[in-house]
């Protein structure tokens, strides 16, 4: 370390933007020097763009402890794995005082995590630093519950975070469902959350559908969130938020889609395109048919079948692409599993949890802070 600091500055500066995050933390303890350059948003931009050369896995499982506490766990994988057989995972201390057991992850970007219960509570996270901050209340949910039958009440119908790469900015978006009475329900409202200004605002934008519970399915891609949705007339549609324009959108199911709704279904990324996953259940095995989704130069959405696994017995749902050759999959029993395209094995990974409540998902690592004030411009 001392002789990192007899080196030229550009050569210093090219060594530590580098280094992984958690290394740079205890960097900035050693010298005044050093704490500047690592507070500073240009090198927080330039390690970001050094760390989309590795790769990692954050994946979110529930375990119990041995108190028979339940409680959720992040953890790293890094990819590829070692030739000697070995599976490194390094799980993340999060310095959470809330009840986290029902949270669940809604989208990524630049190394900060969207994390919620659907409730009320919101979190933006950045688990390579363990920095978190908890988003100001909702402007738009009732504080306070209904006092008669029926008396007007809202829910949170869908949250998605991302990254508007025009304001250079990161946005959080929430759909508030209201409803008096056994059954009448208004026009949902929607908000926007802007991390540059820690404050919510409401906009006023035609929504598509009403957002399944589906923490499996729903995703951020490149300026976009998508959930899986249902029209008002009934019809199963991919609802999506492009970040920028503030506006929503709705993409068609694969024709060969309709009248077979079923809950076992999931949005992946494959060469940097979207891919969906359809996997009925038939017994103890499962066959997973991925369609490629194309775009067309009028913003027409068309869909391809690529490849069909399986059938594969004891998974319960597919994870994430970590190459376009391996999956990573859940277990029916609450185990990770690589399945590997190209010899058609699955290998066991020493990772384990409750079953149906692993999240997974592709992940750099970076120095962007909760807190705001890190403009990045992020083009893929």
């Amino acid at each position: 370390m001392a002789a990192l600091g007899h080196l030229p500055e550009e050569v210093m500066i090219e060594i530590l933007s580098r280094l992984p995050p958690e290394s740079l933390l205890r960097f900035k303890t050693v010298r005044k020097s050093w704490y500047a350059l690592i507070n500073n948003p240009k090198f927080a931009t330039k390690h970001f763009s050094n760390s989309l050369k590795q790769k990692h896995v954050l994946l979110k499982r529930l375990v119990t402890k041995n108190s028979g506490k339940k409680e959720n766990i992040f953890s790293f994988l890094k990819f590829p794995l070692p030739l000697d057989g070995s599976v490194p995972v390094y799980d993340v201390d999060l310095p959470f005082d809330e009840d986290f057991r029902y949270f669940e992850i809604r989208g990524h970007s630049h190394g900060l995590l969207c994390l919620t219960d659907l409730r009320r509570d919101i979190f933006l996270c950045n688990p390579a630093t363990r920095e978190f901050r908890k988003l100001p209340p909702s402007i738009l949910l009732l504080t306070e519950p209904p006092t008669e039958p029926d008396g007007y009440d809202s829910s949170t119908n869908a949250v998605g975070f991302g990254y508007d790469s025009k304001s250079r900015d990161f946005k959080v978006v929430r759909v508030v469902n209201f409803v008096e009475g056994p059954g009448y329900f208004h026009p949902p409202r929607v908000e926007i959350y802007d991390l540059s200004k820690d404050r919510w605002r409401e906009i006023e934008t035609p929504i598509c559908g009403h957002v399944f519970w589906a923490p499996s399915f729903e995703m951020y891609h490149e300026g976009t969130y998508y959930w899986w949705a249902d029209t008002n007339e009934g019809v199963e549609i991919i609802q999506s938020f492009d970040m920028s324009e503030e506006v929503f959108g709705q993409i068609s199911m694969p024709e060969s889609f309709e009248e077979k709704r079923e809950k076992y279904r999931s949005l992946g990324v494959l060469n940097g395109s979207i891919v969906l996953f359809r996997y009925p259940s038939r017994g103890d095995e499962r066959e997973f048919d991925i369609w490629g989704m194309e775009k067309d130069e009028f913003g027409g959405v068309s869909w391809s079948k690529l490849l069909r696994i399986g059938p594969l017995r004891g998974i319960e749902k597919p994870l994430v692409f970590v190459s376009f050759d391996e999956l990573l999959m859940e277990a029916n029993e609450g185990q990770i599993v690589l399945y590997n395209a190209r010899t058609q094995q699955l290998k066991e990974l020493p990772i384990n949890g409750h079953p149906a409540r692993f999240q997974a998902t592709l992940f750099v690592k970076s120095l962007v802070s909760v807190k705001g004030g890190n403009n990045l411009k992020y083009e893929i």
